[in-house]
């Protein structure tokens, strides 16, 4: 059976987006930052949400958990 590839997050600033993939690359979650829409689009990219992290549908949830986590331990250290 073929698992589903879903968005996690739509991200305007690229770097946001690719501090969230190392929290779950770390986690050691399978996801990829799909940047279709920025070479389409240059112009709207801010608007259209440019960088969408995906994962597989299996790990959804648990991506959610690890960077609500994420988050709250940001949020503790400031």
């Amino acid at each position: 059976m073929e698992d589903k590839i879903v968005t996690l997050a739509t991200y305007i600033d690229l770097m946001q987006a690719e501090i969230a993939l190392g929290i779950l690359q770390a986690a050691g979650i399978s996801c990829f930052i799909d940047e279709n829409a920025m070479g389409i689009y240059p112009l709207y990219s801010e608007s259209l949400g440019a960088f969408k992290l995906k994962v597989f549908e299996h790990d959804l949830e648990k991506c959610r958990e690890i960077l609500a986590h994420s988050d709250e331990q940001e949020l503790d250290n400031e």
